[in-house]
């Protein structure tokens, strides 16, 4: 499949009449997917395992997806559009203060950008087989849905964080720059990927309310020293 084919799935609607039945097996087939991709891996799974979890025949993956690499990819898409509600406003005026902004004002914006992080990465687990999926790919980053998230999430979010650190220090973009944003970008996975162990370590039962608000406070602090500012 060509670069410009793999940016996202292949949808085909049904025909007037049948687009909400449409719809509701297009989605019924992607949570089977998340599901079956998350348990088995990319490689290890099966459209026939796929379509039985989804109680449809094969030829209906086919049909909405036109391959598996085609289904793997909407999966994808389906994580990035949960994980990102609300997270786009935030970068683009971190955009908007890299243009702008001063010193202070990028280091408001970075911790701006990792207060919306932490709520798109615990917003993302609304179920365990979409935690599993998000799991998956992290060690399947070749995959369709792998290569998709890093390159719609994970490097801009990478990128903007390097250059909002310059700006925050008053430094070039440079090698030192980066190697700190994923240091702060990783501050964030305490919460998401250990997210069993920190609760247990913290006796909470869940990170919302004021809870979620005493990380972000944590996480601003660490953060400015960190980078000394």
């Amino acid at each position: 499949m060509s670069e410009t084919a793999r940016e996202t799935a292949p949808r085909r609607s049904p025909t007037a009449g049948g687009y909400a039945r449409g719809e509701e097996t297009r989605a019924r087939i992607i949570a089977a997917g998340l599901k079956v991709f998350g348990d088995e891996g990319y490689e290890r799974a099966s459209t026939r395992q796929i379509a039985r979890e989804a109680g449809v025949m094969p030829p209906a993956l086919q049909y909405y997806f036109d391959s598996k690499e085609g289904l793997h990819l909407a999966c994808g898409q389906f994580i990035i559009d949960i994980s990102t509600k609300g997270f786009t406003l935030t970068l683009e005026k971190a955009e908007a203060i890299l243009a702008e902004g001063g010193v202070q004002d990028g280091l408001n914006a970075l911790c701006d950008v990792l207060d919306a992080l932490l709520d798109a990465s615990l917003f993302a687990r609304g179920s365990p087989d979409w935690e599993r999926f998000a799991a998956r790919i992290q060690s399947e980053r070749d995959s369709p849905a792998g290569a998709l998230i890093q390159a719609r999430i994970a490097e801009p979010l990478r990128d903007i964080c390097a250059r909002l650190v310059a700006q925050a220090t008053g430094s070039p973009l440079n090698d030192e720059a980066r190697l700190r944003a994923m240091a702060i970008i990783g501050q964030v996975s305490a919460f998401h990927v250990y997210r069993e162990g920190a609760l247990q370590l913290l006796g909470w039962q869940d990170f919302n309310g004021p809870r979620r608000e005493t990380i972000k406070a944590v996480l601003r602090a660490h953060t400015q020293a960190a980078l000394a500012v």
